[in-house]
């Protein structure tokens, strides 16, 4: 099904009926590589459902997770230009992904001014997601680090019935333990930032998240106790 979120949904109708038969969904599984820093990818891809993590490799030849990509973003964009990819990807549960070849688009002459212009607007919106997380990471404070976390994850997800990533996944990205993020879980839901309707899902506060997120903790817990 086309998507507006999708940069392949985004190519002029016409367009879009030439890069259709070429188009491939298939299902990932948690753990699943999408792409290899320092390789050019074969394929270009798209995520359809789903979160996937973003590692970069250091100088130091340590991997650490730096981002994660939602619903809507690309995978592979610098193949297009025979360029190695900046970061490993790499799925962290079951979701979905669209893929074409990047060899057969370009012998059949589809790579046309439209959608060099959906790829610039796709590497924006990538960049934007990177500086959005590389700001995260400088809010002091796991707790604060979490709630803005958890409203990146909605707008990733667009809905504020969030589906979480584990436990560890969280603690890897914020550099920190699967018992503090558990902690933090806990006192959020105390705050009313969100309810746990199972263990996997939660139902977000946006505005509590952004006093949270924002230094409001304090308020919030003289509110709590009747102040």
């Amino acid at each position: 099904m086309r998507s507006s979120h999708c940069l392949l949904g985004q190519l002029p109708a016409p367009a879009f009926q030439q890069w259709l038969p070429h188009i491939r969904e298939r299902g990932l599984a948690k753990g699943q590589k999408l792409q290899a820093q320092g390789s050019v990818a074969h394929e270009f891809q798209v995520i359809k459902i789903g979160f996937v993590l973003a590692i970069r490799r250091g100088g130091d030849g340590v991997q650490r997770p730096v981002a994660l990509f939602g619903n809507g973003h690309a995978l592979g964009s610098p193949g297009w230009l025979q360029q190695p990819s900046a970061m490993h990807f790499e799925a962290l549960g079951p979701g979905r992904i669209c893929c074409v070849d990047i060899a057969t688009i370009t012998r059949r002459g589809l790579v046309d001014a439209a959608f060099v212009r959906a790829l610039a607007a796709s590497y924006t919106r990538n960049n934007a997601l990177l500086a959005e997380w590389a700001h995260i990471v400088r809010i002091p404070g796991v707790l604060r680090q979490l709630a803005a976390t958890l409203m990146q994850l909605a707008a990733l997800q667009s809905s504020l019935l969030v589906r979480l990533p584990s436990q560890g996944a969280l603690a890897a990205l914020l550099a920190t333990t699967r018992e503090t993020i558990a902690r933090s879980l806990v006192r959020l839901v105390q705050l009313g930032a969100l309810e746990r309707p199972d263990r996997w899902h939660c139902v977000l506060q946006p505005a509590v998240l952004s006093r949270i997120s924002g230094g409001g903790v304090r308020d919030l817990e003289y509110q709590s106790m009747g102040g």
